[in-house]
């Protein structure tokens, strides 16, 4: 015998206001609580004036887009994406992000006074630091930059004013053109950032048996110009989908 109960007797009875609503709200299956992993650089920027005696040690990350910077020497500015990519109050990850460092690089303005480039490479230390964990140490010549301008180690190829850097066979850390020319962290061996973790890059320029330096004065031949310069953590960046 036929059961005379409807298929339909089973389902919820609901109002007329709610005819045409959504009853089940349910997260998206494929985007919910994801990640997305890319290559990414993240870095930031630090300043000397010209004739400015480099005595002041840079802790850098620590003032992201939009905060304000000094550069030694300088005149206080707002940092752009020019200057850093470093987000949120700076000195830690964005909640949700993390940052697998594959290689380090510094990255020098070409107009810097061969000097000067000299004294930031080898009277120069650079601290890699993650929580408590130093994660690399050693002169700026270690971590060359990669890309960027070229410079001859003999000052004669550079003309007098206005000061022109040659394009020699070395790139303007010193070592062979090459724009993979990084150094680069063992594979397995990558230093990571987590959320929540603080972290820093230590530029002392006080540390040479010399002691502090003083960057070039216009008078000089080729003239002095001070420096611009840009640490880069190169590695796979972890983030939120959005």
């Amino acid at each position: 015998m036929r059961n005379s109960e409807s298929r339909f007797d089973r389902l919820p009875t609901i109002e007329k206001i709610q005819v045409g609503r959504p009853r089940l709200r349910l997260k998206n299956p494929v985007l919910a609580d994801g990640s997305e992993v890319l290559d990414w650089s993240l870095y930031d920027f630090f300043s000397v004036a010209l004739t400015t005696h480099f005595n002041v040690v840079q802790k850098l990350f620590q003032v992201p887009t939009g905060g304000n910077y000094t550069p030694v020497g300088g005149t206080t500015f707002s940092k752009t994406l020019l200057h850093t990519n470093v987000e949120g109050g700076g000195g830690q990850l964005p909640n949700g992000y993390k940052l697998d460092i594959q290689a380090i690089r510094l990255v020098v303005d070409g107009a810097i006074q061969y000097i000067d480039l000299d004294n930031l490479l080898f009277s120069t230390f650079g601290d890699l630091k993650i929580g408590q964990k130093d994660y690399w140490q050693g002169p700026l010549a270690q971590i060359p930059g990669g890309v960027g301008a070229v410079l001859s180690n003999a000052p004669d190829v550079v003309t007098a004013a206005p000061a022109t850097i040659a394009n020699g066979p070395l790139n303007a850390n010193g070592w062979p053109g090459n724009l993979r020319g990084v150094y680069s962290l063992s594979a397995g061996l990558e230093a990571s950032i987590a959320y929540g973790q603080n972290f820093n890059f230590i530029i002392d320029p006080t540390l040479s048996e010399t002691g502090a330096w003083t960057t070039q004065a216009d008078s000089v031949e080729p003239p002095g110009v001070g420096f611009r310069a840009w640490i880069h953590l190169d590695g796979v960046w972890t983030r939120p989908t959005q």
